[in-house]
């Protein structure tokens, strides 16, 4: 899974530029839960290219950047950016109020993250956890399209794989998880729900020719408009102290 974890960087540019940004109240609540101050001192935990980075910038005092992949972190343009994995997180023990992830906890070994996210945190610092889920169409893809994007999501493993990064929170210092969730719609034309689908990991993996061959083949099958109704999830906790 490695290769898929760090397939991001080939398209990052493309991924900063149209995947969706979080809804604010998703991040009001986030803060509200969290008992997040203004003055608070936050890290945005596998930033990417810091779109998630740039909201938290402008509701806190201090943000903290750290991402893995060298083409994605340089697109980052707030706060403080670093290099780091959620594995081994390059700050010292206690030093920020929260820590947000975006659209990775997936990607992480849990077992070694959660206990490295607890240990970067001050007494009852808080966890938020967001993803953007906009796989759905109205309408909905013809058939051939459906099966174009299987089929590399299929040969990479991702179908077959089984999420379990919520098992190591059982045997940790945080509170019970709390899931909430926010609905949105997004309207795209056929291009931009195309550049959509090559930021995902199964795509962004492939060798450049196979990419724009799919992308090509693609294109002639979306039209669009198409609305995307986009699915905010919201997991949160805090230390138990």
């Amino acid at each position: 899974m490695d290769e898929l974890r760090l397939s991001f960087g080939r398209v990052a540019a493309l991924f900063d530029r149209v995947r969706p940004s979080y809804l604010q109240e998703s991040l009001d609540r986030a803060q509200q839960v969290l008992e997040l101050k203004d003055s608070a001192e936050v890290l945005d935990l596998a930033a990417g290219t810091g779109r998630l980075t740039h909201d938290l910038a402008g509701r806190f005092a201090r943000v903290i950047a750290v991402e893995p992949d060298d083409a994605m972190r340089a697109l980052i343009a707030d706060g403080e950016v670093l290099a780091g994995t959620a594995e081994a997180i390059p700050l010292d023990d206690a030093s920020v109020d929260a820590v947000f992830v975006g659209e990775a906890f997936h990607w992480f070994d849990a077992e070694r993250a959660v206990p490295e996210i607890a240990r970067v945190l001050r007494p009852r610092g808080g966890l938020a956890r967001l993803s953007n889920q906009w796989w759905e169409t109205d309408p909905p893809l013809p058939e051939r399209a459906l099966e174009l994007l299987r089929e590399p999501y299929v040969a990479s493993g991702r179908a077959a794989s089984v999420e379990t990064w919520r098992d190591a929170f059982a045997r940790s210092a945080f509170d019970p998880l709390r899931d909430e969730t926010f609905a949105s719609e997004l309207t795209v034309d056929g291009e931009t729900l195309l550049s959509l689908y090559q930021t995902t990991s199964s795509i962004a993996a492939l060798p450049e020719a196979e990419r724009a061959a799919l992308a090509a083949e693609l294109r002639a099958l979306l039209d669009g408009p198409y609305v995307l109704p986009v699915r905010v999830e919201l997991t949160w906790t805090r230390l138990r102290r």
